[in-house]
C-alpha cells in the first residue's frame, strides 16, 4: 500500500477536530472517500466523510461527552452526523457489505475493524484513498495513479462491484461527467454487460445520476462514452447514435448534434449547467428518428419532432419520479425549441405573455445552443433568434406588462363601467389587454377606461 506523507494538512480544523477526538478515545478514524480524491486533485472538497473503528454507539458516546450536536438517523448503517458551525461531517464505522439482494443496498452490514477491509468496498479506485489527521494519504489501490492517469476503475473485479450495487454502472458515468476521467475498458465493458440491471434500481436514484451526468462539466464525453448504459433508461439515444438527418442544415447524426448543443448549455464553476436546460438539450431532438421521412429529392424531414421529444421527456422523467414542475419546465422547453415567430412586435409580445419569463430565458440559451450544432447553413437561423431577443429585450426596457393582472384597470374599473356579471367583466377585461399588445392603446388607466367604454357599448363584449 502507497502511503504519500503530507506536503501540508489540508484537513479542515473542524473536521480534523473530529478525527482527534476519536483518536483520543482509542480508536483508529480517517477522512475517507471523495474529499480525499479531490484533495488530491487540487480541489476543495465541498463535504468531508469521516471512516472510523467506532461503532456507531461508541461515536455516539463520544459525541455527547465533547458536547457535540450530532443526528444518528442513519447510524443503523453505521453512520453518526456531527453537527458544526462549519459543516456536517458524517462519521461511518469501518464496515462490510453483505449480499446486495436488490442491486443497490446491502441486506446487512458488518462493522469491521480494519480500514483496508472497509476500502475494498467501496466503488472506484478514486474514492478508494483515505487521510491521516495530519494529512498523509493512505492509497491502498492505487487512486492517486489513476488520477494521475484521469481514470476511473473499479475497486477489485468491476462485475463484482456492479452486482453488488448496480447504481454504481451510472455513478461512474457521473464521475466522467464532472471529473473528465476515462472509463478504464474492462470497467466500462462490465457497465454494458450488467446495464440492464438498472431496470431494478429506484427511479429517484437513477434519476439523481441522470442530472449529475447531464449537469457535469464533461457530460457530452460521459454520453458518449456512456451510451450503451443510458439507452437503458433513454432507449432513443441508441436509435439516435448514428441516425442520418439527411438534411443540408446539420452535419452530425443526431446524437453527436444533441451532445454538441448540450456542450453549447453554460457551465458554472461550481455550480453546473443548469439542470432543466441540461436535460432540456439531451431530450430536445430524440423524437427525430420517430418523425423522419425522406422527400422525393432524398431531403430528410422530422416535422412535429419537437412535440415527439417532448412525450419521450414526459415518459422518462415520469419513470424517473422527478418533480412536476421540473417536467414540466423540461417538456416545455423541449416543446417550444424550435418555435422562431417572425420578428414581429405585437407577435413577441404575445408569445411572452403565455410563458414565465424564467422559461422564456432558458429558451434563449437552448435555442442558441442548439443553432451553434448546426452545420453551417444551420447557423443562418441565428440572425433570426438575434431579432427576435432584440425585440423581447425592447419590450422589457420600455416597460411593457405581460399579465393581464398587471394592466392599470382591474374588474373594479370594469364593475364602475355598468359591468355587473363576473364572465363578462373578464371579457372585457381579456379584450382590452389584447388591444393593448397589439399597440391600439397604451398601458394607462385613461386609456385603457376609453377601450373598456368602447367595448361595453358596441356590445362587442
Amino acid at each position: 500500500m502507497t502511503i504519500l506523507p503530507a506536503k501540508e494538512n489540508r484537513i479542515p480544523a473542524y473536521v480534523g477536530d473530529i478525527l482527534k477526538l476519536i483518536e483520543k478515545e482509542g480508536f483508529l478514524a480517517y477522512v475517507a472517500g471523495g474529499a480525499v480524491r479531490d484533495i488530491v486533485l487540487g480541489s476543495v472538497p465541498h463535504d468531508y466523510d469521516v471512516a472510523t473503528s467506532a461503532k456507531p454507539e461508541q461515536t455516539i458516546e463520544i459525541f455527547r461527552k465533547a458536547g457535540i450536536n450530532f443526528y444518528d438517523n442513519a447510524a443503523k448503517h453505521g453512520t453518526v452526523t456531527a453537527v458544526t458551525d462549519e459543516g456536517d461531517v458524517e462519521v461511518t464505522t469501518f464496515r462490510e457489505d453483505g449480499s446486495y439482494s436488490d442491486l443497490r443496498r446491502p441486506d446487512e452490514v458488518v462493522f469491521k475493524s480494519s480500514i483496508e477491509e472497509d476500502v475494498r468496498r467501496r466503488d472506484f479506485t478514486i474514492n478508494a484513498m483515505y487521510m491521516d489527521a495530519d494529512g498523509s494519504i493512505h492509497d491502498p489501490e492505487g487512486g492517486q495513479e489513476d488520477c494521475g492517469k484521469h481514470l476511473i476503475r473499479t475497486v477489485g473485479d468491476p462485475a463484482a462491484r456492479f452486482e453488488e450495487d448496480a447504481l454504481r454502472i451510472l455513478r461512474g458515468i457521473r464521475f466522467c461527467s464532472k471529473l473528465g476521467f476515462e472509463i478504464e475498458k474492462e470497467t466500462l465493458l462490465a457497465m454494458e454487460t450488467h446495464r440492464e440491471e438498472l431496470k431494478k434500481i429506484s427511479g429517484e436514484r437513477i434519476a439523481s445520476e441522470l442530472i449529475g451526468i447531464v449537469t457535469g462539466k464533461y457530460a457530452p464525453q460521459a454520453i458518449r462514452t456512456g451510451w450503451k448504459v443510458l439507452s437503458v433508461v433513454i432507449p432513443e439515444i441508441a436509435l439516435c447514435r448514428g441516425f442520418d438527418q439527411r438534411s443540408s442544415y446539420h452535419d452530425r447524426d443526431v446524437l453527436e448534434h444533441t451532445l454538441d448543443v448540450l456542450s453549447e448549455i453554460p457551465y458554472i464553476e461550481g455550480l453546473g449547467r443548469d439542470s432543466e436546460l441540461a436535460m432540456a438539450a439531451l431530450f430536445h431532438d430524440l423524437g427525430k428518428p420517430e418523425c423522419f421521412k425522406l422527400d422525393e429529392d432524398g431531403t430528410g424531414h422530422m416535422k412535429g419532432h419537437p412535440l415527439v421529444s417532448m412525450a419521450i421527456a414526459e415518459r422518462v422523467l415520469t419513470d424517473l419520479k422527478c418533480s412536476r414542475q421540473f417536467i414540466n419546465n423540461v417538456c416545455l422547453l423541449v416543446k417550444l425549441h424550435d418555435t422562431y415567430l417572425k420578428p414581429d412586435r405585437v407577435k413577441v409580445h404575445k408569445f411572452m405573455c403565455e410563458y414565465p419569463s424564467d422559461i422564456l430565458n432558458k429558451l434563449k440559451i437552448l435555442q442558441r445552443a442548439d443553432i451553434l450544432a448546426h452545420s453551417p447553413l444551420g447557423l443562418e437561423r441565428m440572425t433570426r433568434l438575434e431579432e427576435l431577443n432584440k425585440i423581447s429585450e425592447e419590450l422589457i426596457a420600455s416597460g411593457a406588462v405581460f399579465d393581464i393582472k398587471d394592466l392599470e384597470i382591474d374588474g373594479k374599473d370594469i364593475i364602475s363601467l355598468g359591468v355587473k356579471e363576473g364572465p363578462e367583466i373578464g371579457e372585457v377585461l381579456s379584450k382590452v389587454f389584447n388591444r393593448y399588445l397589439e399597440g391600439k392603446c397604451p398601458n394607462s388607466k385613461e386609456f385603457l377606461i376609453v377601450e373598456a367604454k368602447k367595448l361595453i357599448s358596441t356590445k362587442s363584449v
